[in-house]
């Protein structure tokens, strides 16, 4: 009997002594972000380029949203802990432009210090079509020069979130991909600005959103696909 409750004792001091030598353990914030570095520069085409930080324990994926004349969204970004992305977007700037991220159901936010610029608009751009899929757009393009531009969505519902072409246009015509996400369930009219990257050329274009339904879905699927690979090969 003496044994056991000397048993029971020697138990009771070493749980007794565990909890008194308990460690304090640095955890970080299992979802977290920075931003490292901003820089916003303001000559020709206004653009934004962010170095962000996976300051937290846990992967996640993010988007950058710009919310100035119009709303500019980044493509969905994966990022494990420690990890640094840079992410540059090009947008059109108000007197009160703000940078958001969304990761893990929050919202970072910062105020962006520029104001509205006035681009000159001309005709050397123009969209004759656009066809929507399940989750990008094919842009029909004319354009009367050969430039690097942005191609960004003006007007748009806010269930949307629709992403930014980047790259070159040749003379005549071209096919320009643009993801999207969000349900699109007719056909509507959205609001796109193509503008040269040095600011010289603007051009602004409502078009309607064609949507195909059935056979004429996956026709137009592969001959927009087919397009845009010869599009890529030809510049």
């Amino acid at each position: 009997m003496k044994k056991l409750f000397m048993l029971f004792l020697v138990i009771l001091f070493v749980f007794t002594v565990g909890k008194s030598l308990m460690v304090n353990v640095d955890v970080r914030d299992v979802c977290s972000i920075e931003i490292k570095s901003l820089n916003v520069s303001l000559e020709g085409l206004p653009k934004i380029d962010a170095e962000i930080y996976n300051s937290g324990s846990l992967p996640y994926t993010f988007r950058v949203l710009i919310e100035g004349e119009n709303r500019v969204w980044s493509s969905k970004i994966f990022e494990a802990p420690g990890d640094l992305k840079r992410v540059s977007l090009y947008f059109l700037p108000s007197n009160e432009t703000k940078m958001k991220i969304y990761f893990c159901n929050k919202i970072f936010e910062r105020e962006i210090k520029a104001k509205e610029k006035v681009l000159q608009e001309g005709n050397q751009f123009s969209i004759n079509k656009a066809r929507v899929y399940s989750n990008f757009i094919v842009l029909e393009v004319l354009s009367n020069v050969s430039s690097e531009v942005a191609i960004m969505p003006l007007q748009y519902p806010e269930n949307l979130i629709i992403e930014s072409y980047v790259g070159r246009l040749k003379t005549g015509k071209n096919f320009v991909k643009i993801n999207f996400e969000g349900d699109i369930t007719s056909e509507r009219n959205i609001s796109f600005v193509v503008v040269s990257r040095d600011g010289k050329y603007f051009s602004a274009n409502e078009v309607k959103l064609e949507k195909k339904v059935g056979l004429e879905y996956w026709l137009f699927y592969l001959l927009n696909n087919i397009r845009i690979w010869l599009d890529l090969k030809s510049l």
